[in-house]
C-alpha cells in the first residue's frame, strides 16, 4: 500500500462584539504581519551507505527536534537534533516510522506504517507502548498520530490483507490504553487527523481510496463516534491545524469548514501555492509552493525560500522554522 503522510495547520476569523455605531474590530486586525528576515542554513542528515527516508518532524524547542522515517536499518529511522547536530538514535524500534507528535520533551509519541506499533518517549528513552492488529489483516498502517492532551490521543491509518482488501482504522488513547474506535467499514486509508481546539470538538481526517484509474482523496468530519464525508475528489486535500483552528487545502485554495460546508478562505490560484499550511497566525504562515517555500504575511504570498527539492514537512517555533526536504535535507530559517 502506498504510504501517504501529510503534515498541517489552521485559523478561523473571530469577531469581537462592538457597539453597533462603531466599526467592529476583529482579532485578525491586531495581528502583526509575519516577518521575513530569516537567516537560512542547510543541514544534510547522512549515514552512508545506509538508505533512509524521513517523513515527519516534531520538536519541543529549537534545540530538541525529532525526525522519523523509513530505513534499511532501524537505527537510521529515528534522528534527533540538539541545537548543534543531527544524530541517529541507538535504539532499534522500527524501520517504518511514519509520524511523530508530542506534548513536551518528556512525552512524545510515534507510530509505524506498516507495523501497527505505537512508541512513547518518557524523556530518557523510547519504548514500544502497544501493538495493534486484526485477525485476517496481517498489515497495519498507522499513518498519523496527534492529540489534544496526554489523555486524549488519536492515531489513524488502515489495515490490509496483503491483497486488495483494506479498511480505515482510528485508534484512541485515554491516558491508560489504546483502543480501536468503532467506525463503519470503509475502503479507505486514513492519512491525517487534527482538531481545531479553539473552534469545535470535531476532528478532521484526510483519507485516500486507492484505485487503478487514479486515487480518490477524501476528508471526513469525526465527532468521536460518527464519520461524515465532507469532500471527495481527485485533487490533493490536506487538513491543517494552525493556532488551534482548522484549515483545509484543496488544490490551490484554502477552505474553512463552516455551517456544514466548505467555504473558500484564501484563493491562491494566481500564486505559487500548491498545498499545506504551517504557521503562527493568519498573517504569518508558510505553504508549499511550486518553486519552494512560500510565506503569507497578511498581504501577499511570496516564495521566501526557493528550492526545487520536495518539501516533506515543517515545524515552526516563535523565531525558527525547520523544513524537511527530499527526505533528509533540513533547512533551518531563523529570524534575525
Amino acid at each position: 500500500m502506498v504510504k501517504y503522510i501529510l503534515l498541517v495547520f489552521s485559523s478561523l476569523l473571530l469577531f469581537i462584539n462592538a457597539d453597533c455605531k462603531k466599526n467592529p474590530v476583529s482579532p485578525i486586525d491586531d495581528l502583526k504581519p509575519g516577518r521575513r528576515d530569516y537567516v537560512w542554513t542547510v543541514d544534510t542528515i547522512s549515514s552512508p551507505p545506509n538508505l533512509f527516508y524521513l517523513f515527519s518532524l516534531w520538536g519541543s524547542n529549537p534545540e530538541n527536534i525529532w525526525a522519523v522515517g523509513s530505513a534499511d536499518e532501524t537505527v537510521n529511522a529515528l534522528w534527533h537534533y540538539n541545537g548543534i547536530i543531527w544524530e541517529k538514535t541507538t535504539q532499534r524500534l522500527s524501520s517504518n516510522l511514519q509520524s511523530i507528535y508530542g506534548f513536551d520533551s518528556s512525552e512524545i509519541w510515534m507510530c509505524d506504517s506498516p507495523g501497527g506499533n505505537i512508541f512513547r518517549f518518557d524523556g530518557s528513552a523510547w519504548a514500544k507502548f502497544t501493538e495493534f492488529s486484526v485477525n485476517g489483516f496481517p498489515l497495519t498502517y498507522i499513518n498519523n498520530i496527534w492529540g489534544d492532551n496526554s489523555h486524549n490521543i488519536y492515531a489513524a491509518g488502515a489495515i490490509a490483507d496483503g491483497s486488495v482488501n483494506y479498511k480505515g482504522i482510528i485508534l484512541k488513547f485515554d491516558g491508560n490504553i489504546w483502543k480501536s474506535v468503532p467506525i463503519p467499514e470503509t475502503r479507505i486509508s486514513f492519512i491525517w487527523i487534527r482538531r481545531g481546539m479553539k473552534e469545535s470538538d470535531k476532528y478532521y481526517l484526510t483519507a485516500t481510496r486507492f484505485e487503478s484509474v487514479g486515487d480518490t482523496n477524501k476528508i471526513y468530519e469525526f465527532d468521536g463516534l460518527n464519520l461524515k464525508e465532507i469532500y471527495t475528489g481527485q485533487e490533493v486535500a490536506t487538513v491543517n491545524e494552525m493556532a488551534g483552528r482548522i484549515y483545509i487545502c484543496i488544490g490551490k485554495k484554502i477552505f474553512k469548514y463552516q455551517n456544514n460546508q466548505l467555504a473558500v478562505w484564501k484563493d491562491f490560484s494566481a500564486t505559487q501555492h500548491v498545498g499545506r499550511v504551517w504557521g503562527r497566525s493568519e498573517k504569518d504562515f508558510f505553504t508549499v509552493g511550486e518553486n519552494g517555500l512560500t510565506h503569507y504575511n497578511g498581504t501577499d504570498l511570496i516564495t521566501i525560500y526557493a528550492t526545487e527539492m520536495f518539501i516533506n514537512d515543517a515545524f515552526i517555533f516563535e523565531k525558527d522554522i525547520f523544513i524537511l526536504c527530499n527526505n533528509r535535507i533540513i533547512i533551518h530559517g531563523k529570524l534575525q
